[in-house]
C-alpha cells in the first residue's frame, strides 16, 4: 500500500545514471506523495517542512535479480560443488514448502530479511508447487512487498515429491500468470533448468512467453558437471543452444550464472537480448568458477545481481556488490557500476526502469537510508565506502511506495 500523505526528506542522495556515473546530490530534499517521487531539490531552494536525514546517505532500493526464497533456510549448509548441493540440501529443503504452514511463516520470514537488508524488488524462485508460490505472492501482497515470483517448474530427472507432469507445470504456471500482473507483483516463468525440463516443456513455455511477451528465468552453464549432463539429456552443440532451439532466449529472459561460455554462446545471449544474472557469491561458494566479465561486456550483455539464496551467503545486495569486485582477479569494479548493478541496472533487466531503479521525479518512491557514524562526513568519495565498507553505515529506513518498511522487519 502506497503512502498518500506528501512527505520531505533532507538527505544526502547517490542516484545511479550508467555504470560509470552515480550522480551526488548532497544536502538535498526529496519529496513524494501517492507512492511517488514528485522532487528533487537542494535545500537552498526548497521551501517547506522536511525531515531530517542529513546523517544518512540516500539510494535506490536495491533489487534482487536472482534468489531462492524456498531455500531461505539452509544458506550456509555447504557442498563443494552443484550437484550433490542440490540432492542433499536444496531438495529435501523444497519438499517441506509443501506444508502450507511452513511456506507462510517461511515467505515471512523471508521477505522481512530481504526489507532489513534494503532489497525492495527481488525476482524469485519459489519451491515447485502452486501452493507455495500462490502463498508467496499473497503473503508479499499483504505485506506490501514488490517482487517478480515464479514456481520453478521440474517434468523430469527430479525426486519423485519435486517433479510433476509437463500438463501440470505448464497449467498452473498459466493460472499464476493471469492472477498475478500488476504494478508490484507479477509471474515469471521458471524452468529450474534445462537438466529437469523435458524439451516439450521448454517450448510450451517459449511460446507462451513470446505470445505473451512474458518473462521467463532460469539457469544456464553453472558447473561443468552441470553441462555435460545437459549435452548427455539433449545431445546439442552447447547448452545455450538448447534454450535457443526450444525458444527460451530472448530480451524478456533471465538466466543465472552464465559462467562457462564459448564466443558462440555469447553471440546467442547478446543476439537475442537475454540477460543475466550474476551470482558472485554462490559462484564461489559452490567453487562453480568466475564470471567471465569481461567477455559479458564485449558482447554487450545486460547482467545484474542476484544473491542467488541459498547458495548465497547473505541477502544483502551490496554485498553482492562487492563479491562481484572481489571474484575477478583481474578486472576493477568501481563504486558507481556496484551500484549500478543493484539498482538501475537490474531495474532495466527486470522492465521496471520506468518504475524503479533510480530516484528521478515521476518514479515510485522506493529508497534506502543509511545513517552514517556520529562525525562523518558524506561527500562524493562516500559511495566509495558505502560499497566497499557497508558495515560502517546503519539501514535506518526503507521506503516502498513511500510506505516505510521497516517496522516489518
Amino acid at each position: 500500500m502506497e503512502s498518500s500523505t506528501m512527505k520531505n526528506i533532507r538527505t544526502n542522495i547517490f542516484n545511479p545514471v550508467s555504470p560509470e556515473t552515480a550522480a551526488f546530490l548532497p544536502d538535498f530534499v526529496i519529496s513524494f506523495e501517492k507512492g511517488k517521487i514528485s522532487s528533487l531539490l537542494p535545500f537552498r531552494k526548497f521551501h517547506g517542512a522536511w525531515e531530517d536525514k542529513r546523517d544518512c546517505i540516500c539510494i535506490p532500493g536495491l533489487i534482487d535479480l536472482h534468489v531462492h526464497l524456498s531455500q531461505y533456510r539452509i544458506s550456509g549448509l555447504y557442498q563443494p560443488a552443484l550437484l550433490p548441493w542440490l540432492r542433499q540440501s536444496v531438495f529435501p529443503e523444497e519438499e517441506r514448502s509443501h506444508n502450507p504452514y511452513y511456506t507462510e511463516k517461511l515467505s515471512r520470514d523471508f521477505y522481512k530479511a530481504q526489507i532489513a537488508a534494503g532489497t525492495t524488488f527481488s525476482i524469485i524462485y519459489t519451491a515447485p508447487f502452486v501452493e507455495a508460490a500462490q502463498c508467496a505472492f499473497e503473503v508479499a501482497s499483504d505485506m506490501g512487498i514488490r517482487a517478480k515470483i515464479g514456481m520453478t517448474m521440474m517434468d523430469m530427472n527430479a525426486p519423485d515429491t519435486l517433479k510433476h507432469s509437463t500438463d501440470y507445470a505448464l497449467r498452473h504456471s498459466i493460472d499464476l500468470y493471469e492472477k498475478w500482473q500488476d504494478r508490484s507483483l507479477s509471474y515469471i516463468f521458471t524452468p529450474r533448468f534445462a537438466p529437469t525440463c523435458s524439451a516439450k516443456l521448454m517450448q510450451e513455455i517459449g511460446s507462451f512467453a513470446k505470445k505473451h511477451k512474458a518473462y521467463i528465468q532460469s539457469h544456464l552453464s553453472e558447473n561443468p558437471d552441470e553441462i555435460a549432463w545437459v549435452k548427455e539429456l539433449f545431445g546439442k552443440n552447447s547448452y545455450t543452444d538448447v534454450y535457443a532451439d526450444f525458444g527460451i532466449l530472448g530480451p524478456r529472459t533471465i538466466l543465472g550464472h552464465a559462467i562457462h561460455l564459448s564466443d558462440e554462446e555469447l553471440d546467442m545471449l547478446s543476439s537475442s537480448g537475454t540477460a543475466i544474472a550474476h551470482c558472485p557469491d554462490s559462484n564461489f561458494y559452490l567453487k562453480s568458477g568466475e564470471y567471465p566479465l569481461r567477455r559479458i561486456s564485449e558482447h554487450d550483455i545486460p547482467f545484474g545481481l542476484g544473491s542467488d539464496v541459498g547458495a548465497g551467503t547473505s541477502l544483502n545486495m551490496l554485498y553482492h556488490a562487492k563479491m562481484m569486485n572481489y571474484r575477478q582477479t583481474k578486472d576493477a569494479i568501481l563504486a558507481e557500476e556496484m551500484l549500478y548493478r543493484i539498482t538501475l541496472g537490474s531495474a532495466k533487466i527486470a522492465g521496471m526502469a520506468d518504475l524503479i531503479g533510480s530516484l528521478d521525479t515521476g518514479k515510485d518512491a522506493d529508497m534506502v537510508f543509511y545513517k552514517a557514524p556520529a562525525g562523518f562526513d558524506i561527500t562524493q568519495q562516500s559511495l566509495s565506502q558505502l560499497c566497499f565498507a557497508p558495515d560502517i553505515f546503519k539501514i535506518c529506513k526503507v521506503l516502498v511506495l513511500g510506505k516505510d518498511m521497516l517496522d516489518l522487519a
